[in-house]
């Protein structure tokens, strides 16, 4: 026989929200047209749960946040809760559910990690602060006298890692991928009385491997 395994507190909240979910007692988010539905995510010491924004629905959470809470010793902090709700919602049911819960509504420009909470239609204005951040750091470089081997170090180690934390969550869009490296090239050619040099050789090559006469660079549309 096998001894059964006690299940940890971030186990017991997940089993509670499966089983309800299964009971039709939540609705979660569906990912695609036919694919399932998600009732929660859980990273580090934070969760995210997605329900109805209904009365019933809220009621039925409540009660199994209670029933984690005796169970676990452990107990929300509302202070850190925040709620998300879809444009349908009707202004009435958001507040009421606000009110519920005693926490406030997640606003579009916060972040989380670093990361943006909410990525609207538009992701070029969404990841516009990468562009910004590229740029601050480029531009701080430009005012140095660098050589060819300091600038490909601080573009591989720097300028190009500067997108890499978002794409390892986000796609970027292509065209904020050409951008960025746009803002790259330009840097490396560098400038003579405020004109862009010419680019002798093309930044596909420039990414090929040093052993085929690249520079090693990274192309970040493969990337995403």
């Amino acid at each position: 026989m096998h001894p059964k395994k006690s299940l940890g507190p971030d186990e017991g909240l997940s089993a509670l929200l499966h089983q309800s979910s299964a009971q039709g007692h939540l609705q979660g988010v569906s990912t695609s047209a036919h694919g399932p539905r998600i009732s929660h995510l859980f990273f580090a010491d934070d969760s995210i749960i997605f329900c109805q924004a209904t009365t019933e629905q809220c009621s039925h959470l409540e009660q199994l946040l209670d029933i984690y809470e005796k169970a676990s010793g452990q107990q929300l902090n509302r202070e850190k809760t925040t709620l998300f709700f879809s444009r349908n919602t009707p202004p009435d049911i958001q507040e009421a559910i606000k009110n519920r819960f005693g926490a406030e509504v997640i606003r579009q420009h916060e972040t989380y990690l670093g990361l943006p909470s909410l990525v609207g239609r538009s992701k070029q204005n969404t990841f516009r602060a990468l562009k910004e951040k590229l740029d601050n750091k480029l531009s701080g470089w430009k005012e140095k006298m660098l050589s060819q081997a300091g600038k490909e170090v601080l573009i591989k180690a720097v300028a190009q890692a500067i997108p890499i934390y978002t794409m390892s969550v986000f796609k970027l869009p292509d065209a904020l991928c050409d951008d960025l490296t746009r803002m790259i090239r330009k840097f490396w050619w560098g400038q003579k009385d405020g004109r862009n040099k010419m680019a002798w050789l093309s930044w596909e090559k420039m990414c090929a491997p040093k052993e085929k006469d690249g520079l090693g660079f990274r192309d970040l549309k493969n990337l995403t």
